[in-house]
């Protein structure tokens, strides 16, 4: 057997071309939806429209400006992003969009709301548990769909999801809203028999 390769973007290796002719040709130049795909895309324009309002409630009762920027800069780096690429696959296959985008409020215009129904420690850790729960919808959806390019529309929506569950468990450790998570050395893990 030949030396392995691990490591690189993607999980390529030298043997991956083989595959890389299938993919590359599964779905080309249809732009219509099989049942499970419109299913997948309509849930994930949908899931992306309801958090764009949750991270708008979040702006409005979040006091640090610290957690405000970072929810601000989620909000460009993941949610517009993943919610236009269910837009386009939608409108490029003639499907009508399941809710107006002209609905979601612009994270600048969200006003202050002292409410005190949730606090800066809340919001960071209900962020980070919604990037994991992402991670799962994106990674899940694109197995619903043999089109290539759908598929890789989804992973690109898992890799944004990625990055910011890492971030919002940063952010919670560094503000000591929760302790990182607990590290498990070699040494102390039992043996199997």
């Amino acid at each position: 057997m030949s030396e392995v390769e691990i490591g690189r973007p993607e999980g390529r290796t030298s043997y991956s071309d083989y595959a890389e002719r299938y993919y590359a040709q599964a779905g080309k130049g249809r732009r219509s939806l099989s049942a499970s795909e419109y299913v997948a895309v309509v849930e994930g324009f949908l899931r992306e429209f309801v958090c764009m309002g949750q991270c708008n409630l979040y702006l409005a009762a979040v006091k640090d400006p610290q957690i405000k920027e970072a929810i601000k800069t989620y909000l460009e780096d993941v949610c517009n992003p993943n919610i236009h690429e269910m837009k386009k696959i939608l409108e490029d296959g003639g499907y009508a969009l399941p809710a107006p985008l002209e609905e979601t409020m612009s994270p600048d215009k969200v006003p202050d709301q002292a409410t005190d129904v949730a606090n800066d420690r809340m919001i960071v850790i209900a962020q980070w548990f919604a990037t994991r729960a992402f991670m799962t919808l994106w990674h899940n959806y694109a197995s619903m769909s043999q089109r290539t390019d759908i598929r890789d529309a989804f992973i690109r929506n898992y890799h944004r999801a990625n990055r910011w569950h890492v971030t919002f468990h940063e952010i919670a450790v560094e503000k000591q809203f929760m302790a990182p998570l607990p590290i498990v050395a070699p040494k102390d893990m039992p043996p199997i028999p």
